[in-house]
């Protein structure tokens, strides 16, 4: 995977982690009202440390082509938004988490974030099929992935449901993909 890969937005754009991203990172993710939506694998508090380790997983998992971690970023002020998070290209069916900081919650990022992390994923990999899984409370995201086309299908089947939140990640989302050509 190539770390210099910009995934272009209207207002935002999309890259890989880097260095540079700790700092916003880590106050993104220290704030509760953005980390108690995320797995329990996200820790809280999260400090500089869990950032530090998460960079270093991240550029392992970027390199082979597995989890895909992309910052997201605004246009306008090149400031760290959050964070979209790909779990797989390689199989046929794949995950997708994001977060973003409460300053740009409510004001459409969200819906382009995904719209173009969708796109991407139907020219970068095998996906026929993306899914997400969300908690029934967080109405924001689910709003979101409706937006985008999205299908709630209940709750999350089995083999899907090992966020660690258990009924916190009781909403299942489905999107089945049209694949489209590199050159359409």
């Amino acid at each position: 995977m190539d770390r210099n890969l910009i995934i272009d937005g209207k207002r935002i754009y999309l890259r890989p982690y880097s260095g540079q991203d700790i700092e916003d990172h880590v106050a993104i993710l220290s704030d509760w009202n953005v980390t108690k939506w995320l797995s329990n694998t996200v820790p809280y508090p999260y400090t500089k440390a869990d950032g530090e380790k998460f960079l270093e997983r991240d550029k392992i998992d970027f390199e082979e082509g597995n989890t895909i971690h992309f910052a997201i970023m605004e246009k306008e002020t090149d400031r760290h938004m959050g964070g979209i998070k790909i779990f797989s290209l390689k199989n046929s069916e794949t995950e997708v988490g994001y977060w973003m900081g409460q300053d740009f919650w409510g004001k459409g990022y969200g819906t382009e974030v995904l719209d173009i992390t969708i796109e991407w994923i139907k020219l970068a990999g095998n996906v026929n099929m993306v899914f997400a899984i969300t908690a029934n409370d967080n109405k924001g995201s689910r709003r979101i992935l409706e937006k985008v086309g999205f299908v709630h299908k209940g709750s999350p089947p089995a083999e899907h449901a090992k966020c660690g939140h258990g009924v916190a990640c009781s909403e299942y989302y489905v999107l089945p993909l049209i694949k489209r050509e590199n050159n359409e």
